[in-house]
C-alpha cells in the first residue's frame, strides 16, 4: 500500500469510526467497523494499533476540520469581527452537527487517554481567536479583556454544556446550547 492509498484508507477508517462511535459510543467493535468498511480487521490493524488510538485519531481529525472551518470564517469578508468571533468559538463543521455529544462526553470521562487528547486540542491554538479579540478591541466593537480568562470561561462553558446535556437538563441541541453560551459570554464583552 503506497502512502497516498494509506492516507485515503486511514481517512475512510476514521470516517467509519465516527459513524460507529455516533451509533454505539465506545461500545462499537473492530469487527463492526471492519464490516462497515467492507475490509478485514487485519487491514485496519495495519493502519492503527487499537481502538483507543483510532478514537484519538478521529478526535484529531475532527479538530483539524474545526480549524479549517475557523480559518474559513476568519477569512470571510462578509462577516464583521464580532460575528467572526462568535462563530469561531463555537465552530462545528456541518458534518459533525449530528454527532452524539453525550457519547463524546461519556468517552472523554471514561477513557483517560481520550480525555487527555480532547483536553489538549481544546486548550491549544487559541491564537486566531485572540487575534479576533484584539481586532475587535481595535475596531471599538469589543472592550479590552483578559483573553486567558475568556478562554477559561469558554472552555468551562463547553464542559458545562456537555454536562447539562448528559444530565438531560436542556431541550436545546448541542449546537443551540453552544450558541446560547457564546451569546451570554459576548454580552459581557461586546460594546453596544
Amino acid at each position: 500500500m503506497d502512502i497516498n492509498e494509506m492516507k485515503k484508507t486511514k481517512i475512510a477508517i476514521i470516517d467509519a469510526t465516527i459513524e460507529e462511535f455516533n451509533n454505539k459510543g465506545m461500545k462499537f467493535t473492530m469487527d463492526e467497523l471492519a464490516k462497515r468498511l467492507h475490509m478485514s480487521k487485519k487491514t485496519i490493524y495495519k493502519i492503527v494499533d487499537d481502538k483507543n488510538e483510532l478514537v484519538i485519531d478521529a478526535i484529531n481529525y475532527c479538530f483539524d476540520l474545526v480549524k479549517k472551518e475557523e480559518a474559513r470564517i476568519i477569512n470571510d469578508p462578509d462577516l464583521d469581527i464580532v460575528e467572526k468571533l462568535k462563530r469561531t468559538v463555537i465552530c462545528i463543521p456541518d458534518r459533525f452537527t449530528n454527532l452524539d455529544w453525550m457519547k463524546v462526553s461519556e468517552a472523554v470521562a471514561a477513557y483517560p487517554k481520550i480525555y487527555e487528547q480532547f483536553k489538549l486540542r481544546i486548550d491549544n491554538d487559541w491564537e486566531p481567536t485572540f487575534k479576533l479579540i484584539d481586532e475587535g478591541v481595535k475596531q471599538g466593537k469589543l472592550r479590552p479583556i483578559n483573553k486567558e480568562l475568556f478562554k477559561i470561561m469558554v472552555e468551562a462553558g463547553f464542559e458545562g454544556v456537555l454536562k447539562i446535556r448528559n444530565e438531560g437538563n436542556t431541550e436545546l441541541s448541542y449546537q443551540e446550547s453552544l450558541e446560547e453560551m457564546i451569546s451570554i459570554v459576548m454580552v459581557g464583552i461586546e460594546i453596544k
